[in-house]
């Protein structure tokens, strides 16, 4: 519940124009291990059907890695499925971090693409965002 009242909140003040609070960082870090673990990689029927396709060619081993201040996720998906497990992998096709507050909000589409730093193959960047607007609708 908590995460879910972060991001209605962020949506909130975004809608009346007022500037957006500060998620405090465990909350944050909290919510990206959510949106990662528990809306991309579980159980996302969505997958089969995503706009725009899968660059991805199913093997596990292309990764993204997500990094939320000192905290990584390894992001290996496929057209079948999204494995998400703790810590960064080695030579990803993309690394994203940003502190845990952009970081999250930048996950849930609620900040642009200037909230993170991205390293390594862009696409891939756009690629996680397309798999996560998927799974969040």
């Amino acid at each position: 519940m908590a995460q879910e009242t972060v991001v209605h909140r962020i949506d909130a003040e975004q809608a009346a124009g007022l500037p957006v609070t500060t998620v405090p960082d465990d909350l944050a870090v909290d919510g990206v291990d959510e949106v990662l673990k528990r809306f991309l990689g579980y159980d996302f029927s969505g997958l089969g059907q995503l706009e725009g396709g899968h660059p991805a060619d199913g093997s596990g081993q292309d990764t993204i890695t997500v990094l939320a201040g000192q905290t990584a996720w390894t992001v290996r998906p496929s057209p079948r499925e999204v494995v998400v497990e703790d810590g960064a992998s080695e030579n990803p096709r993309a690394v994203i971090q940003a502190a845990p507050d952009p970081l999250l909000r930048w996950l849930w589409g609620r900040a642009g693409d200037d909230a993170v730093r991205l390293t390594g193959d862009a696409a891939w960047a756009g690629y996680l965002r397309r798999m996560l607007a998927a799974a969040t609708r």
